[in-house]
C-alpha cells in the first residue's frame, strides 16, 4: 500500500504493514486498534501515516512528548501541509472552531482530565442515606469538537479504568480511535480493559441485560446494551430497560475477569485466557519486536548487564538494623490481622528499605523524604477510607501508581509531585482536587523539599557502594569512548542529588530532568544534553523521563534501583535503543546482593511472564504461571 503524499520519510516494510492493517481496521467495525510495537520502532511515524491525519486529529500524550510529536510531524511531513496546534498551558485557545480547523491538536492527559472535570463532570453530592458521595445525573453533556481521530500515546497512562484521567479519555468522541503503547499491560491483565473500553469495542467493552435469557423465562430476551454502567439515575433500575442490576453484566467481567479469578489457569479460567489471547487481542492489537524486525531496523546491539555488589560493613549494619525493625513492624500487622488496613505504612517500610540500599543518607537525612512519604501515604489512606475515594494507601490520586515524591493537598489526598505539577499546569482556572473535587489547596513551592545536600555535611560526605559502582562504570565508559553519554535513572530524587554532587566532585558534567520543569525548560535540558559535548550524564527519575523521550545521543543507561514494574524499566532503556541510534547500547542495572532488591527482581519476572503470555503471545510463558499467579493478576 502506498504511503500518504504528505509523509516524506520512506516507511520501513513493517511500518507499511501497519499502514495496511490500520486502513483495514478503520474500515472494520473496530474503527481503530492498539499499536503495541516495542519501544523505539517509530510508532509516532506510523500513527502519522495511518491514512493521513484526515483533519481534526487529537493526539493525547504525556507532557514530555508534546514537543517531540510536533518535531516529528515537522520532520516527516512536507512543509506547510499540516496545521498543528498545541493545546496546553494557561493561555491555550478557548475557540473550539480553531481546534476543529486544525489538522493535528497536541495535548496532554492532564489537560483532557482537567477539561473533562470542569466542563463535563458535575460535583459529587452526598447520598442522604449513607453520606457517600456520587456523581449526579449528567445533563446536556456534549463535547465541543467532533474529532475524526483520537490517538493516545503512551496509552498505558489510562491503565486504571477508575481514575479520572481514564474517565475523561473515555468521554472523547471520534470516528476512529488508536492507542499507542509498547507496554499496554504493566501489572495485571485487567489493565487491558481500559484500552478496550476506550476503543468501545463491541461486545467486549459493553454491559448487557440478561433478563429473559433463562430457559424458564416467559418474557422475551432484553436487548439492552450500553457502554457505561447503566444505573446512574436509579441504583435499582436500569436507565435504559428498567431491569435491576442483578440482571445486568459486563461482558469482560463475565467472560474474562471472573472466570480467571475463580478458576485460575484451569478449566474455565484457561478457556477465558485463551479467549482473551486468541479472539480479543488478535482483532485489535498489532505488536512487532526489535528481534522480529532486526534485519530491517539494523539497530546496534544492546547489552544488558546486572552488576551485583555487596555492602561495606557500615552499610550492611545499617540495612540489617532497618530490615529487622521493618520485619518486626510487618509481623505486628500480620498478627493483628490488619495488613490490608496498613498498606500505606507497609509500602513506606519497603520504600525505606529501598532507600537504605541506595545510600543510608536517604533514610538518615529524610526530613522531607521517607518521613514525608509516610505522612502522605498514611494521610491519603485515611482520607480514602473516610471518603470512599478511588485512592489506595500509598497511591497517587492522578496516575494511581505508587507515590513518588509525595505531596499532600489540604483535603488530605496525596499525589506524585510530577503528576500534580503537570495537572496544575493544565488548569486554566481554580483547580479542584483530582480525587474529591474540592478546591485544591496545595503550595508546590512550599511543599518542595530542600535538597538532601542541604542536610548533609558536605565536608564529611561519604559515598555509597552504589554511587561508587556508578562512578566506576562511567569511568570505564569514558575510557572506551570519550564522547559517550549516559542516562542515569533513579526513583529517588534525593539519590539523584547525591549522584550529582559526587559526579561534580570528579569533574563529570550533568544535567537533570525534573517533573516540575515547564515544557520549555525540559526542552532546554534535552538540547543541552544532545548538543553540548561537555555534558556527559543526564540524571532523571523514572517518572519524569522514563517515557516518550528520544535521547539517542546517549549510548549507555544506568538504572540505579529496580522498579516494581519491569515495563517501566524497559521504557527507560528504550529512550536510547531506537531508530536513529548508531552506537552499541549498554544497559547496567545496579543491584545490592542479599537485599530487598533481589525480591523485586523476582516480582519483575512474574510480571514479565504475564506480558509475554498475553500481548507478546508466548504460550510457554502462560504455562509457567501458577494458578495463584493468575489469581493475583485479577486481585
Amino acid at each position: 500500500m502506498e504511503q500518504p503524499e504528505e509523509i516524506v520519510a520512506k516507511l520501513l516494510p513493517y511500518q507499511g504493514e501497519f499502514l495496511a492493517w490500520a486502513v483495514g481496521q478503520e474500515r472494520s467495525t473496530v474503527r481503530g486498534g492498539i499499536l503495541a510495537d516495542e519501544m523505539g520502532m517509530g510508532k509516532t511515524l506510523q500513527a502519522s501515516s495511518s491514512g493521513g491525519y484526515g483533519r481534526a486529529t487529537l493526539v493525547v500524550c504525556p507532557l514530555v512528548a508534546v514537543l517531540q510529536w510536533r518535531q516529528e510531524i515537522e520532520r516527516f511531513t512536507k512543509p506547510n501541509t499540516l496545521k498543528v496546534v498545541v493545546f496546553h498551558g494557561n493561555k491555550r485557545t478557548a475557540d473550539a472552531a480553531e481546534l476543529a480547523g486544525a489538522d493535528v491538536v497536541l495535548t496532554t492527559y492532564s489537560i483532557i482530565e482537567g477539561e473533562h472535570r470542569r466542563y463535563v463532570e458535575p460535583d459529587k453530592i452526598p447520598c442522604k442515606y449513607c453520606s457517600r458521595k456520587f456523581q449526579p445525573e449528567r445533563l446536556e453533556v456534549h463535547l465541543r469538537v467532533a474529532w475524526r481521530r483520537v490517538v493516545l500515546d503512551e496509552a498505558h497512562s489510562i491503565k486504571d479504568r477508575r481514575c479520572s484521567t481514564a474517565r475523561a479519555v473515555f468521554a472523547l468522541n471520534s470516528k476512529y480511535k488508536w492507542a499507542l503503547s509498547g507496554t499496554p499491560l504493566q501489572n495485571r491483565v485487567g489493565e487491558l480493559y481500559s484500552l478496550i473500553r476506550f476503543l468501545r469495542i463491541f461486545p467486549y467493552a459493553f454491559y448487557f441485560c440478561g433478563a429473559g435469557t433463562a430457559k424458564s423465562s416467559k418474557e422475551d430476551p432484553c436487548s439492552c446494551k450500553c457502554i457505561d454502567y447503566p444505573f446512574s439515575r436509579n441504583h435499582r433500575k436500569c436507565d435504559h430497560c428498567g431491569h435491576g442490576p442483578l440482571q445486568h453484566y459486563c461482558w469482560w467481567n463475565k467472560h474474562v475477569a471472573n472466570p480467571i479469578k475463580k478458576w485460575g489457569y484451569v478449566g474455565k479460567g484457561r478457556k477465558a485466557m485463551m479467549l482473551l489471547k486468541h479472539q480479543i487481542l488478535t482483532k485489535i492489537l498489532l505488536r512487532r519486536t526489535k528481534v522480529q524486525c532486526a534485519d530491517v531496523l539494523a539497530l546496534p546491539p544492546r547489552t544488558v548487564v546486572m552488576r551485583k555488589d555487596g555492602f561495606d560493613e557500615r552499610e550492611a549494619d545499617f540495612y540489617e538494623a532497618l530490615y529487622t525493625q521493618s520485619q518486626a513492624q510487618f509481623g505486628a500487622y500480620v498478627s493483628a490481622g490488619t495488613v490490608v488496613n496498613n498498606y500505606a505504612h507497609i509500602f513506606d517500610l519497603l520504600i525505606r528499605l529501598r532507600q537504605a540500599v541506595d545510600h543510608p543518607y536517604l533514610v538518615v537525612h529524610s526530613a522531607s523524604g521517607a518521613t514525608a512519604a509516610a505522612a502522605a501515604s498514611a494521610k491519603a489512606a485515611a482520607k480514602a477510607a473516610d471518603d470512599e475515594s478511588d485512592l489506595n494507601g500509598g497511591m497517587c490520586g492522578v496516575c494511581h501508581d505508587p507515590l513518588e515524591q509525595p505531596v499532600v493537598a489540604g483535603c488530605g489526598h496525596a499525589f506524585c509531585r510530577v503528576c500534580l505539577a503537570e495537572y496544575l499546569d493544565g488548569c486554566s482556572g481554580a483547580a479542584s482536587c483530582p480525587s474529591c473535587q474540592r478546591p485544591l489547596s496545595v503550595d508546590l513551592a512550599a511543599a518542595t523539599p530542600a535538597s538532601i545536600l542541604n542536610r548533609v555535611k558536605l565536608a564529611d560526605f561519604q559515598s555509597s557502594t552504589k554511587i561508587e559502582a556508578l562512578r566506576e562504570e562511567l569511568h570505564r565508559m569514558l575510557q572506551a569512548d570519550p564522547s559517550a553519554k549516559a542516562l542515569v535513572f533513579s526513583q529517588f530524587t534525593s539519590m539523584l542529588d547525591l549522584i550529582y554532587f559526587r559526579l561534580q566532585q570528579i569533574g563529570i558534567r550533568c544535567v537533570r530532568l525534573e517533573g516540575s520543569m515547564s515544557m520549555e525548560a525540559r526542552d532546554r535540558m534535552i538540547d543541552a544534553f544532545t548538543n553540548d559535548p561537555q555534558v556527559t550524564v543526564f540524571l532523571m527519575s523514572l517518572k519524569a523521563g522514563g517515557v516518550a523521550l528520544n535521547l539517542t545521543a546517549a549510548s549507555h543507561v544506568m538504572l540505579m534501583d529496580p522498579w516494581w514494574n519491569p515495563a517501566v524499566e524497559a521504557q527507560a532503556q528504550d529512550r536510547i535503543h531506537r531508530l536513529g541510534q548508531f552506537k552499541p547500547i549498554a544497559v547496567t542495572r545496579f543491584i545490592i546482593a542479599g537485599t530487598i532488591e533481589e525480591r523485586i527482581l523476582k516480582l519483575q519476572e512474574k510480571k514479565q511472564l504475564v506480558f509475554e503470555g498475553t500481548v507478546g503471545r508466548d504460550a510457554e510463558a502462560l504455562g509457567r504461571l501458577t494458578e495463584d499467579d493468575l489469581r493475583f493478576l485479577f486481585a
